[in-house]
């Protein structure tokens, strides 16, 4: 089993960057539609009528889709102080319960948001001003925090979770 939690962690490592690769491709479009926009605004003195619209959705599906390389990464802000005064038995303890805290908030999120994806898709609820269809960009929400979710569920199988709680290095 241990060997394919381990190959699970290589493919969602795959997909972690896959995603991560997408954010920053939102990102670059978000500066692209700004810049369109203004200069749509100085030349022809209007902007474009979707510019705010679309970089809200972009900048949420950049961040959801960052998420879960941030959770490879073990990159997430962590408070070690407590860490730092522990046996190694106790970060071990402390980097479940952390897992266990992450899975718990994931699958709360995934139980709320679920819900609302099916109703946008169902209505077929589209944006105000561009009339895109909100369905594939709430998508990535519950996509992004169940990924992260079996991420966290396979380093606390596979042991690397306590790694993010080890003791920090002098001059960190």
């Amino acid at each position: 089993m241990l060997a394919f939690a381990r190959k699970l962690e290589n493919a969602m490592g795959h997909l972690a960057r896959l995603f991560y690769a997408l954010s920053a491709l939102a990102m670059a479009l978000i500066v692209g539609i700004i810049v369109a926009s203004v200069v749509a605004r100085r030349v022809v003195g209007s902007p474009l009528y979707y510019t705010e619209e679309l970089v809200g959705l972009l900048l949420s599906a950049s961040l959801f889709l960052a998420l879960p390389m941030v959770t490879r990464e073990a990159s997430h802000v962590r408070v070690t102080f407590l860490a730092s005064f522990l046996s190694d038995r106790g970060r071990t303890f402390l980097a479940v319960f952390a897992g266990i805290v992450t899975l718990a908030f994931c699958g709360w999120y995934l139980l709320e948001a679920i819900p609302w994806l099916e109703f946008a898709i169902r209505r077929r609820i589209r944006t105000e001003a561009s009339s895109l269809r909100l369905g594939p960009w709430m998508a990535v929400l519950p996509i992004s925090i169940a990924l992260c979710a079996l991420m966290v569920l396979v380093r606390v199988v596979t042991g690397s979770e306590k790694a993010s709680f080890e003791k920090p290095r002098q001059g960190e």
